[in-house]
């Protein structure tokens, strides 16, 4: 396919700085892209679903030394998948997809290009491709009046299993922090009623029942 390269973005990183992980990256992006999904299995079955993406990077603006895009799944635990990449591995995509930009300007070109996909399904689409052997590759695909094509794509593999259940501990602990602050807020909001109105309070008790 014939692949243009996005024209340059940048990003304002001390905007965008929202968490660092574990490994001290910086997440500087992440939304949910609906994603078709391809698994090579013979069949080359075909489903869609909403992914969470996340792009971090290890460094500054100035002085990059890695980034990563990390993919996962709300209706599966298990699908965790990462592209990681640093200057040396990014030479051998810049070649092999034929890129006009520097290491320092790829997290950003990664964030509009999936961006696209997010904001604009109807024009861009994200296609995952799943093998055999548990690797991915997702590619962004403009859709023209003419033909489709191939903006870029990313080579992911399938994160250690040591891995995959530090983030489901996350995870389970971010959803379990969420929910003790809504209790508390609950409780609030119950003192509050029970002050001011304690009929309504038994009412609204009543109702949960």
């Amino acid at each position: 396919m014939l692949k243009n390269t996005p024209s340059k973005v940048t990003l304002n990183y001390q905007e965008t700085q929202e968490e660092t992980d574990p490994e001290g990256y910086t997440l500087i992006y992440e939304q949910e892209i609906v994603c078709q999904i391809v698994v090579d299995d013979g069949e080359q079955q075909q489903t869609q679903e909403t992914l969470n993406v996340r792009v971090l990077i290890l460094g500054s603006e100035q002085t990059l030394e890695k980034m990563k895009i990390e993919l996962s799944c709300e209706n599966d635990l298990f699908f965790h998948f990462i592209h990681e990449v640093n200057e040396e591995t990014f030479q051998q995509i810049k070649e092999g997809q034929q890129l006009t930009a520097q290491f320092i300007d790829y997290p950003a070109i990664c964030v509009k290009c999936l961006d696209k996909a997010h904001k604009d399904p109807n024009k861009y689409s994200a296609v995952l491709r799943i093998t055999q052997e548990g690797d991915a590759v997702i590619e962004i695909i403009q859709h023209t009046e003419y033909k489709n094509v191939e903006l870029i794509q990313f080579q992911f593999v399938s994160l250690p299993e040591e891995s995959i259940r530090m983030a489901i501990t996350k995870k389970y602990q971010k959803v379990k922090q969420k929910l003790q602050q809504m209790e508390n807020k609950l409780k609030d909001i119950n003192d509050v009623v029970k002050v001011k109105n304690p009929q309504l309070l038994l009412q609204m008790q009543r109702m949960n029942r």
